[in-house]
């Protein structure tokens, strides 16, 4: 984000203008303000992070416990891991996307 004294570099006669002045007031307020939002936003995408790691943590788990299972007693079939991870990989964009946590190279 650019500073009031970047925008008005070229044209500095404008800057000494009182309604320009109140302006550039205005705009700094705004920018703080910005920057505290931002910062408060980062740490609250912290807890929803936890609480997706313990969520990926237990569906592994139990996955994982079926196909023992599965070895174990031959009732049932084994687990298709591609499928599974292929479901991990969805629920983890709709959880970012619902918590409006980006990521870069996400797909």
């Amino acid at each position: 984000m650019k500073t009031s004294f970047e925008i008005f570099k070229d044209h500095p006669e404008i800057s000494s203008h009182p309604a320009v002045q109140e302006l550039i007031s205005e705009y700094d307020v705004v920018c703080d303000a910005l920057i505290d939002l931002q910062q408060v936003s980062k740490k609250n995408k912290e807890k929803p992070l936890k609480n997706l790691v313990t969520e990926i943590q237990n569906s592994i788990n139990v996955e994982l416990k079926k196909d023992e299972n599965a070895i174990r007693f031959k009732e049932t079939e084994r687990v298709d891991f591609k499928i599974s991870v292929e479901n991990l990989r969805r629920y983890i964009n709709e959880y970012l996307q619902d918590y409006r946590i980006y990521l870069k190279n996400s797909k």
